[in-house]
């Protein structure tokens, strides 16, 4: 599984808003509106965004991985960085992975 665009984990745009046809075409499903609505779920349970728990699946995995981080500015990568520190649990990647739709 692979988490989409920041641009959606930032909710930049929504699933009403189809204005950029590139991003549409490769990140507009029903099942990448999911993923973000359950790490945006399990990040208020941790006290932390949905792009930190993006960045966080993408480290814990059980196999060699290099996140690309898109920081723009200090508070965005201040962010990655707290981010990078999360760890999660077996249960909670498989409910960021358990997406049937």
């Amino acid at each position: 599984m692979v988490f989409a665009s920041k641009r959606l984990f930032y909710r930049r745009f929504t699933p009403e808003d189809r204005s950029n046809k590139d991003l549409v075409r490769v990140f507009y499903s029903e099942a990448n509106w999911e993923r973000l609505r359950r790490a945006e779920a399990l990040a208020k349970e941790k006290g932390v965004t949905a792009i930190q728990i993006a960045l966080a699946y993408v480290l814990n995995q059980p196999f060699p991985t290099a996140a690309l981080i898109g920081a723009q500015n200090e508070t965005e990568l201040i962010s990655c960085l707290e981010g990078s520190k999360i760890q999660l649990t077996e249960e909670e990647i498989r409910r960021l992975e358990d997406v049937h739709i």
